[in-house]
């Protein structure tokens, strides 16, 4: 699995937007210039952003986003929620973890679909507990993941 530039780009933008020690609005374009991302393709995530109710928006001058509850609140689940990023491991198992797929030769017979479905809601679980402010203060905690395997990185 490869998280798309859309789900790194808003976890990102929301990082920038938490760190902000004034809590004023943040403009895109201020987010832009200091992530060194593309204005225009921020604009069509923080529709998503917003829509999904991760950021509100200030007008007028100073206007920009903020954050719509406390960086506590936010999960990354949540953000990759928002602008449509897959949590999908692999075509045969969907996000519900149930991997039916009907046009599956070996649906009946496959000895690695349930694998894929618990790495898969593993992955989730990891999603959903990990906050905008873990994010920020660098703190991890995968109390599930094997000590000594090595480094996806």
């Amino acid at each position: 699995m490869k998280i798309s530039t859309k789900g790194h780009y808003a976890v990102q933008s929301l990082v920038d937007i938490a760190t902000q020690p004034d809590k004023a609005p943040v403009s895109l374009g201020e987010i832009a210039l200091r992530q060194e991302l593309s204005q225009n393709y921020l604009e069509q995530l923080f529709v998503k952003l917003r829509k999904a109710n991760l950021v509100k928006s200030v007008r007028g001058p100073g206007g920009g986003y903020l954050l719509a509850k406390p960086a506590t609140q936010i999960t990354i689940g949540d953000i990759f929620l928002a602008v449509d990023e897959s949590l999908v491991l692999t075509d045969c198992v969907d996000e519900g973890g149930g991997g039916d797929i009907p046009n599956c030769s070996k649906a009946n017979d496959c000895k690695t679909q349930t694998l894929w479905a618990h790495l898969g809601q593993h992955f989730n679980d990891i999603l959903y507990s990990t906050t905008l402010t873990n994010v920020m203060a660098g703190d991890y905690d995968f109390s599930r993941a094997r000590a000594g395997a090595p480094s996806a990185i």
